[in-house]
């Protein structure tokens, strides 16, 4: 069974996301070039994933409600990786 989105609410202030961004740039290049999340998730391109999710959401911060599901994501991610 695929692990459940822990990471994922209905709202983000913009706070979160300046951090977790912040977070991505400071580690950009300490990427690996793929990562797999739980069986029913792997990203084959990371590095190209993180910066397409990192330039929408910065464009979108006064209405970031609507990529709630692409910022969960990123959180996936860095949680994934921050636990290795």
């Amino acid at each position: 069974m695929a692990g459940r989105n822990t990471c994922f609410k209905n709202k983000y202030t913009k706070a979160e996301v300046e951090a977790c961004c912040d977070w991505f740039m400071q580690h950009m290049d300490e990427l690996p070039s793929s990562l797999t999340i739980d069986p029913s998730l792997r990203i084959p391109n990371l590095p190209f994933t993180v910066r397409q999710i990192m330039s929408h959401l910065q464009d979108r911060v006064p209405n970031l409600t609507v990529y709630n599901g692409q910022f969960s994501i990123l959180l996936l991610i860095k949680d994934k990786l921050s636990n290795k």
